[in-house]
């Protein structure tokens, strides 16, 4: 029973906390709007009978350049993606825990591959699916508390594979203006998931008690699938807060009348970025 629930809680911390949790990011400030399309962006008519394979285009035509940033539009680069730290905590009941992980580096999302699209602008929706290969992420722990009768004390380094991550996201959507120019703004995002594999090291569990830290991450990786199972509404919930906010800073530079156009609307063309 004891093994049971600290494998359970811990990986809940693992996954829900470092890749999805509560979390600490450095956001640039805001910069320009686009004033002509870049040539990375595809441009779609809104009444395209065909416009969920456009907009499915148009993302997998972005991710690239996105990836890497885009410097004089201040959107930062997602690849790797950096989190100043999370935090998870549980004060009562037979589990009591408290920590975080810092420094967190993301590897893997710009391998990512939009797999659908499709969008109902009269009723604010979207509803989309990414698929990323594999998620690799690095970072510092700290953890303590208490699992039933027994302490648990841990800091170190901490690595977390997650293996074909397979999204689908309904998101809610809104247009706002901004500087006079309409923008796409994500306002709400419910993600499902699945997830083929996931590995797990934590380094220095037990204050350094080799043999215990062995025993639990052989635990947590031959029993990951079930849990992560267990924990997917909650893991989705956070996944969309990180995904939201990744989307947002990017929608929020490039007006719709470069992408999401009207019958009667042309897009700038433009050679070089702003």
């Amino acid at each position: 029973m004891c093994s049971f629930y600290f494998v359970k809680f811990v990986t809940f911390f693992i996954v829900f906390g470092v890749v999805l949790g509560k979390i600490s990011r450095r956001l640039p400030a805001d910069g320009p709007l686009y004033t002509e399309k870049p040539p990375w962006l595809k441009a779609c008519k809104r009444t395209d009978p065909n416009l969920s394979k456009c907009l499915n285009e148009m993302f997998v035509q972005m991710f690239p350049q996105l990836a890497k940033g885009i410097p004089q539009a201040n959107i930062s680069p997602f690849e790797p993606l950096y989190l100043d730290s999370v935090s998870v905590s549980k004060g009562s009941g037979p589990i009591t825990l408290a920590g975080s992980f810092i420094n967190l580096t993301v590897v893997g999302p710009s391998n990512a591959t939009p797999t659908f699209t499709s969008m109902d602008i009269p009723n604010r929706k979207m509803h989309s699916g990414i698929f990323f290969p594999l998620l690799d992420i690095k970072a510092r722990y700290n953890l303590k508390g208490n699992i039933l009768v027994l302490p648990l004390v841990g800091h170190g380094t901490s690595d977390l594979k997650l293996i074909k991550v397979d999204t689908n996201v309904l998101s809610d959507l809104s247009f706002p203006k901004v500087e006079g120019r309409e923008i796409l703004q994500i306002d709400h995002m419910n993600v499902n998931f699945k997830v083929g594999g996931m590995r797990v090291n934590l380094r220095n569990l037990f204050n350094g008690n080799e043999v215990l830290g062995q025993t639990l991450n052989s635990f947590l990786n031959q029993n990951s699938n079930e849990i992560i199972t267990d924990l997917s509404e909650s893991i989705g919930q956070s996944l969309g807060d990180i995904l939201k906010e990744l989307m947002n800073e990017v929608f929020s530079k490039i007006p719709t009348d470069l992408w999401l156009l009207e019958d009667d609307e042309e897009p700038s063309s433009q050679i070089q970025e702003i």
